[in-house]
């Protein structure tokens, strides 16, 4: 078997006590590093740092001096690696991965890509918000653009995202079209989320997202709250800055005692625990390339409920594997048919677990492997 040496960088990266920091990059690398590949992570930073998280080696460093080490590894591998030209930037790894012609893989996220106005919901009339918004639609789409022209013609590359719809969307920002370019999700520890279907929690919904984003449609499942009976209860879990708007809309429909924002997070450890109390999860969304936690409901076999806005339809298919909606009164009212019987529950809750088991990591990451260990030998 090819032996190989991976680098990948991403602009932050798991550590004991902080779980979050791409939980989706570290998955992957444990399945990497258990087929025997040698795998050192690198992450952007202002002060050196070498730490191994669960079995895997982090270097936090510079952006220069992780720009010099790559020459060592036979494929850089980028995640969410930002374009900032900082010292805990990405801007000069990029640089480095063009100018010296680096085989590279290149995991296409959305944020990535995005511009405005698709990301207008997020938009703050402030400094900061005019800072992004500048940076997010001339200097990183200017320089992705670049990027992804270079590397076409100079490097051996290869390029993934994690759905059809994001692969076919970049597509189109770019008006282009890539060759070795695949859709692959993000693969589900469907061994972790492993939950019996509780029909006796079916009126208890939960969701766990950041408060720091309106794109994770915490308002749309309040406004669903509203028009479902009164037996039907919702925690929200996370923390952020959009927290007193979202309690201001709770109070204002007098849901206080049907919903309860939770300032918390969730140890990814605990999450299972969690999901247990509960038998819906709502993933509501404007935008999303695939829905990790999402996934991880629907392993767990709980009712999980969103709306067919971009990767979602991908994942969730309406009535079979979950409940997809637009409208606030019919998501309600699919909601409380399906609850409503215990078969149709069961089975919808199965099917979604069923689903899950096809993404999940091993296999996922098996097409993955075999995909940069084709790279490597180009």
């Amino acid at each position: 078997m090819l032996m190989m040496n991976l680098a990948i960088i991403t602009s932050r990266y798991p550590k004991e006590n902080d779980p979050y920091r791409h939980m989706f990059v570290h998955v992957r690398a444990l399945y990497f590093i258990e087929q025997g590949v040698s795998l050192t992570i690198f992450v952007p930073s202002k002060s050196v740092e070498h730490y191994n998280y669960q079995g895997v080696d982090v270097v936090c460093d510079s952006s220069e001096n992780i720009s010099k080490a790559l020459h060592r590894y036979d494929v850089s591998y980028l995640h969410l690696l930002n374009f900032y030209p900082k010292v805990d930037g990405g801007y000069a790894i990029y640089k480095e991965i063009v100018r010296s012609r680096l085989k590279v893989a290149l995991f296409i996220h959305g944020t990535d890509v995005l511009k405005y106005p698709e990301y207008l919901n997020d938009f703050r009339f402030s400094p900061l918000g005019i800072a992004k918004y500048l940076y997010v639609n001339y200097w990183n789409h200017y320089w992705m653009k670049f990027f992804l022209n270079k590397i076409t013609t100079r490097n051996k590359y290869l390029i993934l995202t994690p759905s059809k719809w994001m692969k076919e969307h970049t597509e189109s920002i770019f008006k282009r079209k890539f060759p070795f370019f695949y859709n692959l999700p993000n693969g589900i520890d469907t061994d972790l989320f492993d939950l019996p279907s509780n029909f006796e929690n079916r009126f208890k919904a939960v969701t766990i997202r950041p408060l720091s984003d309106p794109k994770y449609g915490v308002d749309i499942a309040i406004e669903v709250m509203k028009q479902l009976p009164k037996a039907f209860t919702l925690d929200i879990y996370g923390k952020g800055f959009l927290s007193k708007k979202y309690q201001k809309m709770i109070d204002d429909y007098g849901l206080q005692d049907r919903v309860h924002i939770i300032d918390t997070f969730i140890e990814r450890d605990a999450i299972n625990d969690l999901f247990s109390r509960y038998g819906i999860f709502f993933a509501f969304t404007t935008f999303d390339s695939q829905g990790v936690i999402m996934c991880e409901a629907m392993a767990s076999r709980l009712l999980t409920v969103s709306n067919p806005i971009a990767a979602i339809p991908e994942f969730i298919h309406d009535g079979v594997n979950g409940l997809l909606g637009n409208d606030f009164v019919e998501i309600a009212e699919k909601i409380v048919a399906v609850t409503s019987d215990k078969v149709i529950y069961e089975e919808i809750t199965q099917n979604a677990r069923i689903s899950m088991e096809q993404i999940h990591w091993r296999i996922t990451g098996k097409k993955e492997l075999k995909l940069l260990r084709e790279l490597v030998e180009k």
